[in-house]
């Protein structure tokens, strides 16, 4: 018998993330019987298991898709968990011993107990404390930068946020120099940039991730993230390096620039444990110093200018910048990561001259080469999907440039970019002196730690996008809830929905319940069409029929209410109908029985197709209200549930059965 996958709220071994109601889960392989009979877990504080804080003993209801520790979690913390599984032939084993650290700050979720050891397992995964256990029952997430007494530990920061002295348009880093004159324990780093940053310790980038901290509602939430450092005794240069990303730079279909914010900024707390049991903390403030960043332009639709021989030696001060600490919160977003590399697969020379890679498919991520350019030297490089009549082509990318260009400084070196991506199979390459040689270059694949399917991959870029190359990269929710279901049968996409579920929930709060058409907003306009909307609902309900952890549905509850409440009183103030007619709706979206100008409706009328996701919803709301031990709401919504059936009956079937409207949707 062996353990495998062993995870922590769908991460393995997660350093630093938002870990409200900390579940595990596990899959058993290569077992001699064939079902689960009783499993044992153990949380400890050492990885010898000497300190044990929860054991649950031998028990039966520990379940392998998802089992909630009953524990309260300590900040800055790292805890050590293993699984204990038995099956019906007395086949057992213990697994490999596992971590998971908290973030600076813990969070906790409404209606869960808490407790530090427990007399006996817990039977209903997460309503009532068991004998043994204290009742702490937390009322709603804790905001970073503030204590409560109602919700536990936070801890406050010990850094202030700031800017680079310089022309906002500037790209730059931000750095100081810190000392440690004793022998280290252990050290974390605890960072955040605006828009996009990458962080450095005496030169070294810390971590394989690529675009932190990532995309979110930044009007709601910032996350920031945790470091495992390895410090010097001496000085050590701790820089974080800017980019404009999504936060200030070009994006969007509507605001062009600065949806969120017109300024770099940086927030970082870098926290020493030292052997002799001291402890400091050097924060960002307003004595740090700035420098120009020889990434000159980056933007996610544009891409990136690198002048490699530019002078950035100058020091420039920074400013404090008010951002306040409310919207910090522990990452949720899962990595993102290089994970393939692709070499081209041939070289073209176009019948109009052009010199083009061929990376052999589509993908999502970047160009990286081995520059041996001479100084001075300017290469340029442009991306594309497709070729047209054997020339490069790039006009279905719309007003995303897609490019890179790169000035050489004689330097022999590996080069990529840093704080853009492409969807792309084509390149073309200008400035290239002599012919191209395919070993000096490699496709860097871009994507969601463990995804395997090439759709995915270009679109799970921290938001489920409907399309990864042109001037389109938005979270659409209609995309993002209709393959919600084959997107988790494919892989484990639980952590990545936790956290689009919570963008998606800060939008709902700013609209009274509504949801927008795509998420993050962006300052795109347009809410509330059927099926888009219902994102709210259908996709963390997929996500529990899959991996059947109710952690999605008690973190999307509100979300879900919201969504069906809006609903319901769109149709009480329309008579109470118990159908939703009311509104501008998608709904058959790009059908092509469609009589509209243009072909992007179709012929179905979308009242129809509005009610039918009315029901769909709102049955969801009560099965899942059910499953969290919710029973007043369970019958609330099983009662609106059967209202809009039958009313939907009556209106769009004749007495006999017949489909009274004339179309070819099928129904949810």
């Amino acid at each position: 018998m062996k353990i495998e996958h062993l995870k922590i709220n769908h991460l393995t071994n997660p350093l630093g993330y938002d870990l409200a109601n900390p579940t595990i889960s596990y899959v058993v392989t290569e077992a001699a019987g064939k079902q689960q009979v009783s499993a044992q877990v153990q949380v400890s504080l050492k990885e010898d298991f000497s300190e044990i804080l929860y054991d649950s003993g031998e028990c039966d209801n520990v379940v392998s898709t998802g089992f909630e520790l009953p524990l309260t979690l300590s900040p800055m913390t790292r805890y050590y968990w293993k699984v204990r599984v038995t099956d019906e032939t007395g086949d057992c084993v213990w697994s490999e011993v596992q971590w998971f650290e908290t973030a600076k700050t813990v969070t906790w979720q409404s209606g869960v107990c808490r407790q530090g050891k427990a007399d006996s397992c817990r039977s209903d995964q997460g309503s009532a404390c068991q004998p043994g256990q204290t009742d702490i029952c937390r009322s709603a997430q804790v905001s970073a930068g503030q204590e409560s007494a109602d919700c536990g530990q936070t801890g406050t920061w010990q850094a202030k946020w700031i800017t680079p002295r310089l022309e906002k348009q500037v790209q730059a880093a931000v750095w100081q120099e810190i000392k440690i004159e004793k022998p280290v324990a252990r050290a974390r780093g605890y960072a955040v940039g605006l828009g996009l940053y990458e962080f450095y310790v005496n030169g070294e980038k810390q971590g394989d991730e690529c675009l932190l901290p990532g995309f979110c509602d930044y009007d709601s939430w910032i996350q920031y993230q945790t470091y495992e450092l390895s410090l010097k005794t001496g000085k050590n240069r701790v820089e974080l390096l800017l980019g404009d990303g999504w936060y200030k730079g070009r994006y969007g279909m509507r605001v062009k620039y600065e949806n969120y914010g017109d300024r770099l900024a940086a927030l970082a707390e870098i926290r020493v444990w030292y052997e002799d049991g001291t402890e400091e903390v050097f924060g960002t403030d307003e004595r740090w110093k700035s420098r120009k960043s020889r990434i000159v332009d980056s933007g996610i639709y544009s891409g990136e200018v690198y002048d490699a021989g530019l002078d950035v030696s100058e020091t420039f001060g920074t400013e404090l910048i008010e951002l306040g600490y409310d919207r910090l919160s522990p990452r949720l977003s899962p990595p993102i990561t290089v994970h393939e590399r692709i070499k081209p697969v041939e070289v073209i020379h176009t019948p109009v001259g052009e010199t083009v890679l061929d990376l052999g498919q589509n993908m999502v991520g970047w160009l990286t080469f081995r520059c041996k350019a001479p100084a001075g030297t300017k290469l340029h490089f442009q991306f594309g999907e497709i070729l047209q009549d054997g020339n490069f082509y790039n006009e279905n990318l719309r007003t995303a440039e897609a490019e890179y260009t790169y000035i050489s400084d004689g330097t022999e070196r590996w080069v990529r970019p840093y704080f853009t991506f492409y969807g792309f199979r084509f390149v073309k390459v200008e400035g290239w002196e002599g012919e191209p040689d395919l070993e000096d270059f490699r496709g860097l694949v871009n994507r969601l730690v463990l995804n395997a399917k090439w759709g995915m991959k270009g679109n799970f870029v921290d938001v489920p996008t409907d399309c990864p190359q042109r001037d389109e990269r938005y979270g659409w929710t209609g995309d993002a809830q209709i393959f919600s279901g084959t997107a988790s049968y494919f892989m484990d996409t639980c952590a990545f929905y936790t956290k689009f579920g919570r963008d998606l929930y800060a939008e709902q709060v700013k609209m009274n319940g509504s949801v927008p058409d795509v998420v993050p907003v962006a300052n795109y306009p347009g809410d509330a069409s059927t099926a888009w909307a219902d994102a709210a609902t259908v996709i963390p309900w997929n996500v529990y029929l899959h991996y059947g952890d109710k952690n999605i549905l008690r973190r999307q509850y509100d979300s879900m209410k919201a969504w069906v409440d809006y609903m319901k009183r769109e149709d009480d103030g329309d008579g109470a109908k118990r159908l939703w007619q009311t509104g501008t709706h998608y709904a058959d979206w790009l059908a092509l029985d469609g009589n509209y100008a243009g072909g992007v409706y179709g012929a179905t009328d979308p009242d129809l197709v509005a009610s039918a996701y009315y029901y769909y919803s709102a049955n969801i709301v009560a099965k899942s209200a059910k499953i969290l031990g919710k029973e007043e709401d369970a019958k609330s919504y099983e009662t609106l549930a059967r209202e809009i059936h039958d009313a939907f009956v009556k209106e769009y079937f004749t007495p006999s059965g017949k489909l009274a409207v004339d179309t070819t949707t099928a129904y949810v």
